[in-house]
């Protein structure tokens, strides 16, 4: 008896094993092979994870790329403003990042964002990390690692990035339920761009003493539609380079919208130069308009902001941007956000960020704008908006 018992073990054991062994046989292959399964399985991921199930086998690979580039429209960002975090349940002083809270929503932002981030346009009011709100960095070697250094850790190895150190920050948070301005308070955004079908996005650097199309890398016939100039204050003994810029594509009979601000420090570029972000392709559509010192009341400013909306540019993919004096804001209109409060009341479904500057470039630019010369580009006591839109 024992020894037919010892049998019918053996037997049973080796039936769970062949059980067993077909069960992994079927999901290696329904994992590998049913390119359909693979497909509803990955739409259900971010895009860090199908990155991630991208370096398991070729099959893998190439539904993750098949599903990343579908989502291609998606752009998504980070931000940390005081008053809106202010406003919300209290926070613990420190938390684990050592960007603050900042770097705590960009790890967020990057854990559940459907697309890949091919470019970076980066504000921040601090150049150390130890400055940012919630750090837990205190000692100074730790410190003296750059910002630059914090972000392009935490993005794609290919993402181009553009970051710069301003007096004040716009952002919006990415339910677009808040948006708010912070002028020193401690503001950060990273606004993250992917890929996008008939859209360029790159990042160039102007010296300031040399001439444009030659070092700049903009191509003249590229169709370019919107260029955002940051120079620096040490970089302001010339002409601004976003001033030159627009001379040079109006000699070209193109008036593409040209809008930046003078900031503290370049954190991508040491050099006396002006960082751009260019905006080009078919899909690509921009418009501008200058608010000048007169445009002091909540009222006046959403009179001026009529003429951006009556500009007709499609909403459902767009991006605003606003370069604000530093002159401006609470103490010039004696209230808070009111030009970032009433951009949202006319534009509800587009994000707003932008910086307080020492200087604005630009101009009312509208698809309707016929210029016989080009108007002044460098004011003081002004904001610029510009809208762009992927439409």
């Amino acid at each position: 008896m024992d020894v037919l018992g010892e049998e019918n073990d053996i037997i049973v054991r080796e039936q769970e094993e062949e059980l067993l062994h077909q069960q992994e046989s079927n999901i290696r292959y329904v994992m590998t092979e049913l390119h359909e399964f693979l497909k509803r399985l990955f739409k259900k991921l971010p895009a860090q994870s199908l990155l991630n199930c991208s370096r398991v086998c070729k099959r893998w690979k190439s539904v993750a790329e098949l599903i990343l580039k579908s989502r291609e429209n998606c752009i998504t960002w980070a931000q940390y403003n005081y008053h809106i975090a202010s406003g919300s349940s209290p926070s613990p002083a420190v938390v684990p990042h050592s960007l603050g809270y900042f770097g705590l929503d960009l790890h967020n932002c990057l854990k559940e964002t459907w697309s890949v981030p091919a470019s970076c346009l980066f504000f921040s009011e601090f150049q150390t990390a130890d400055k940012f709100h919630g750090s837990p960095v205190t000692d100074k070697k730790k410190s003296s690692v750059t910002i630059q250094k914090h972000i392009e850790a935490a993005l794609p190895p290919s993402c181009d990035i553009l970051s710069v150190t301003v007096p004040g920050t716009i952002s919006t948070t990415r339910n677009l339920a808040n948006c708010a301005e912070s002028e020193g308070e401690g503001g950060a955004v990273a606004i993250l761009f992917p890929k996008m079908e008939g859209v360029q996005i790159y990042k160039v650097s102007i010296q300031n003493h040399r001439g444009i199309w030659e070092q700049s890398g903009v191509e003249r016939h590229q169709n370019v539609k919107c260029i955002l100039t940051m120079t620096s204050n040490t970089s302001m003994s010339t002409s601004p380079a976003g001033e030159r810029l627009q001379n040079t594509f109006f000699r070209d009979g193109q008036t593409p919208v040209i809008a930046g601000a003078v900031i503290d420090y370049s954190l991508s570029d040491t050099t006396d130069s002006t960082e751009c972000i260019v905006f080009a392709g078919d899909r690509v559509n921009a418009a501008s308009i200058l608010l000048d010192e007169n445009v002091d009341t909540e009222e006046h400013v959403i009179r001026e902001l009529t003429q951006l909306k009556n500009a007709g540019l499609s909403e459902t993919n767009s991006i605003g941007f606003m370069f604000a004096c530093i002159g401006r804001g609470s103490e010039f209109f004696q209230d808070w956000d009111v030009e970032s409060k009433a951009f949202r009341k006319i534009f509800p479904r587009t994000p707003l960020f932008g910086v307080f500057g020492n200087g604005e470039i630009g101009c009312t630019n509208l698809p309707k704008s016929k210029w016989k010369k080009v108007p002044q580009m460098t004011h003081g006591y002004t904001t610029i908006i510009c809208l762009i839109s992927f439409g």
